[in-house]
């Protein structure tokens, strides 16, 4: 599992900072979002959001665990509620919207995949 959440981190990381150095990747994937990818998205925040649940006990920072499983599990079960079309539209808003917006969330990002990195 540790393993697992390590792979998770690094390529948060990963494509946060390519965000961050390029806004346009951001407005690429979403504009190639297709209801496939769109479900399959959605329907892995599920799951990664229960793996980090789950291991929320053995981890010395259970409380990130914990709150990024449930904000994970949320997102998901939202974007499934909301449909592709609505979703697609609200992500093509943010990305095609304010490039230091993007930037920000990026950083967020770049954030949240050192501090899952760092808690293995």
């Amino acid at each position: 599992m540790k393993a697992l959440v390590w792979l998770i981190g690094a390529a948060i990381t990963a494509i946060s900072i390519l965000i961050i150095l390029k806004p346009q990747v951001a407005r690429d994937l979403g504009e190639r979002m297709n209801p496939q990818l769109f479900y399959f998205g959605a329907w892995a925040r599920i799951v990664i959001g229960m793996i980090f649940l789950m291991i929320s006990d053995t981890h010395s920072w259970g409380t990130l665990f914990n709150v990024l499983g449930v904000f994970l599990i949320v997102v998901g079960a939202f974007a499934l509620q909301s449909g592709y079309e609505r979703t697609r539209e609200f992500v093509l808003g943010i990305v095609n919207g304010n490039e230091n917006l993007v930037r920000v969330a990026g950083a967020a990002g770049v954030l949240i995949g050192i501090l899952l990195i760092s808690a293995t």
